[in-house]
């Protein structure tokens, strides 16, 4: 796994929507559902980093009601949040950049010492890394990674999660 880890396949790249709680811009923004506050954000990136299943793009899901107050059209087909899964392949590029570029258990290991609030282990490893990641989650039947730019600015994570 290169150091320069980024998803690219043929087409467009999927991007965040401009509700994403990953938009730097909404971090801390009022709503009445209360998304874009620390602790949902909290709440949001254990669910993501500790492997759960994918975060639905909330304008998409209409199978939650929450995302129908943020917009989520009845009947339309959720989809996975480009958001979240910037802001896990930034951190798996963490662990691969750290140890030359490889994932490796060593790597792993200094990765964890060093980011306390980053990909939570083992299932979030297992998850992220070789579900997802490595084995592109079809034998798993949730679906490949959205193709994604993880270098798209105004993307991340809230500072008090983002270090540590």
């Amino acid at each position: 796994m290169a150091d320069d880890v980024k998803i690219s396949r043929d087409g467009p790249c999927e991007r965040p929507c401009a509700e994403c709680p990953w938009r730097l811009s909404n971090h801390g923004r009022r709503t009445s559902a209360g998304f874009y506050r620390k602790d949902n954000l909290r709440r949001l990136w254990n669910e993501v980093r500790g492997g759960g299943l994918p975060q639905s793009c909330h304008p998409t899901d209409p199978n939650h009601p929450d995302h129908v107050a943020a917009g989520a059209k009845p009947g339309s087909t959720p989809k996975e949040c480009p958001g979240s899964v910037i802001v896990i392949l930034r951190e798996i590029r963490d662990i691969a950049g750290g140890n030359g570029g490889n994932v490796t258990p060593e790597a792993i290991d200094a990765y964890l010492a060093r980011r306390k609030k980053g990909i939570k282990s083992p299932h979030g490893m297992m998850y992220w890394l070789i579900s997802r990641y490595s084995m592109g989650a079809t034998a798993f039947g949730e679906g490949a990674l959205p193709n994604v730019d993880i270098d798209e600015p105004g993307i991340g994570l809230p500072p008090e999660l983002a270090s540590g």
